[in-house]
């Protein structure tokens, strides 16, 4: 899949169907991530919410991502620590799906 990655100003993400996968591309610093789009916890899109250095937050309750490497920084503000040990024993607290990207002058390439 190419994306025009001309309009994707530094510090900004958009979001992009891959398949039936959401997935969230941020620029960082003049480079581009890609991760699965979607918070696991509610479901909200990563893309309404805010990133902050290379670290994006849910808009829904705040958990946050490394764009860099999908990895959980931080899960549900509000939850207790006794909760957020039974999310990840669930499957909800987990890391996101990180996608290969590939930029070609304005275009990026997923993989």
């Amino acid at each position: 899949m190419k994306i025009n990655i001309s309009g994707i100003k530094e510090g900004q993400m958009v979001e992009v169907l891959n398949g039936k996968d959401t997935v969230l591309i941020a620029n960082v610093g003049g480079s581009f991530y890609a991760i699965g789009g979607v918070c696991p916890h509610m479901r909200c899109h990563l893309k309404n919410g805010a990133l902050k250095g290379i670290t994006v937050i849910c808009p829904c309750h705040g958990s946050s991502f490394d764009v860099t490497t999908g990895k959980m920084v931080s899960w549900v503000s509000s939850m207790s620590k006794d909760l957020a040990r039974f999310s990840r024993y669930i499957g909800w607290a987990r890391d996101l799906k990180t996608y290969r990207v590939r930029v070609e002058g304005d275009s990026l390439e997923l993989s």
